[in-house]
């Protein structure tokens, strides 16, 4: 399927929240996997919705406490710059894509120095296929503890996929069959 012509269909999806799954998605990690994400989604509301929930969250540990009050600090400065310039017209890395009413289509760029388009959303779901070779992700205690909290909150389910033939087999969504451009 040629950029265009993917990009056209992906326009034409329901702009709200929309459930989509990626079959056969192979990272860097060689891990051959499904996920089914919620593509469409508003980051600034998970980003709020993340930081109310880490309020909550009960630390008692030294290190815990401090990575909780690191990981509010950082959503606190992403919902502040979101707001001083909006998501769409931040970025120099990737460019958007609008649908055929001039409204950005989130949950999809293209990056600008490797011309793949890049897909992202929050993982719903995941079944493995073939499990990959994953390094040990290591750090600092403080790093570790961050890590851990992130994944109790929305945010922690972000993720990013690049779309290409090496990358993926297909994308199933609203009844259509899409093939990664190429």
């Amino acid at each position: 399927m040629k950029r265009n012509q993917f990009i056209s269909k992906m326009a034409k999806l329901r702009p709200s929240s929309t459930f989509l799954t990626l079959l056969g998605y192979r990272n860097a990690y060689s891990e051959i996997a499904d996920y089914n994400i919620v593509f469409h989604i508003n980051y600034e509301n998970a980003l709020k919705r993340s930081l109310e929930m880490m309020k909550k969250i009960p630390v008692s540990d030294p290190i815990q406490i401090e990575a909780k009050q690191e990981l509010i600090s950082s959503f606190t400065r992403s919902l502040s710059s979101i707001k001083e310039a909006p998501e769409e017209d931040n970025d120099d890395v990737y460019t958007k894509f609008k649908d055929k009413n001039g409204k950005y289509i989130k949950g999809i760029k293209i990056h600008n120095k490797t011309g793949n388009i890049h897909l992202y959303g929050f993982v719903n779901a995941k079944r493995v296929i073939l499990p990959g070779m994953y390094p040990d992700s290591g750090g600092s205690e403080l790093a570790k503890a961050k890590r851990h909290l992130r994944q109790m909150v929305p945010v922690g389910k972000f993720r990013q996929f690049i779309l290409t033939p090496d990358h993926l087999d297909h994308i199933s969504v609203q009844g259509v069959c899409l093939t990664p451009p190429n």
